[in-house]
């Protein structure tokens, strides 16, 4: 009962989530043994720091140092990155899944481009744009649309035969097949690129941040190596992951609350 009761008094949007001790345990035991290993066989690694140093770091550098400041350049670019990249990936996979001569012209060059290294490209921005903050966008979105371009036109593709026949048995108009049929079979493919989009566009902000742009949690990162400090690059390591848990945790969140049946993914 008393239980029951907690459950109630908890935020609505909140009684939907579940604390995974079970994956927390992992996490604090992955901790241990870093500390462990640190101060048994790293011991004599000067470049090895522990987790203790590692959080002290991550201390000083949130009150002290350009945490903050560092933390939000990345944080705007990936963002911005992501959305722009989404919007530009999902209408052209729409063109591509939808309209056939599209897709026919399209997609060798596509498989071309998309299967160039994402870090080579990194040279060419640096070559056009300089060090700057256009070299960080236009990586981010150059390669972080290609998930949300081959999700959205892949699952428009294969939409079941038996609900296009559905549609046709009904009469649909071809706008409301596609808003009605195919686009909600497509959606989890959708889904599934907007996910994996928005990790790419903070691992390479970061890479961005690190070659070409001086700023942000990857400049941090460089920094941390130069000057020899490897307990704040250890930390920035964990900054740059508690910031892709919490933008995914965000985005599955509002998936969940905008299509019911798809969230939470945690």
């Amino acid at each position: 009962m008393s239980a029951n009761r907690a459950l109630v008094a908890r935020p609505r949007w909140l009684q939907r989530y579940r604390v995974n001790w079970p994956g927390l345990a992992v996490i604090a035991a992955g901790i241990a043994l870093w500390e462990l290993y640190s101060r048994t066989l790293g011991a004599h690694f000067d470049s090895i720091a522990s987790a203790t140093q590692t959080f002290q770091a991550l201390k000083w550098l949130l009150f002290e140092g350009p945490l903050l400041a560092q933390l939000l350049h990345t944080l705007i670019v990936s963002l911005i990155g992501w959305l722009v990249a989404s919007t530009l990936g999902f209408a052209m996979g729409l063109a591509i899944g939808i309209w056939r001569p599209v897709w026919m012209y399209t997609m060798a060059s596509i498989e071309v481009l998309r299967s160039i290294p994402s870090i080579s490209f990194v040279s060419i921005a640096l070559l056009i744009f300089g060090f700057s903050l256009q070299t960080e966008l236009v990586i981010v979105i150059y390669v972080s649309q290609w998930p949300v371009l081959l999700g959205t036109a892949g699952g428009i593709r294969s939409t079941p035969g038996g609900l296009l026949e559905v549609a046709r048995s009904f009469r649909l108009s071809r706008s409301a097949t596609i808003f009605k049929v195919i686009l909600p079979a497509a959606l989890p493919n959708i889904i599934v690129g907007f996910r994996l989009s928005l990790t790419l566009s903070i691992s390479l902000a970061v890479v961005a941040e690190m070659v070409g742009n001086p700023a942000g949690l990857g400049f941090g990162i460089v920094f941390s190596q130069q000057a020899v400090q490897p307990a704040q690059a250890f930390a920035y390591l964990l900054v740059i992951g508690l910031l892709g848990w919490g933008m995914n945790f965000i985005l599955v969140t509002v998936i969940g609350r905008v299509f019911r049946g798809y969230g939470p993914l945690v």
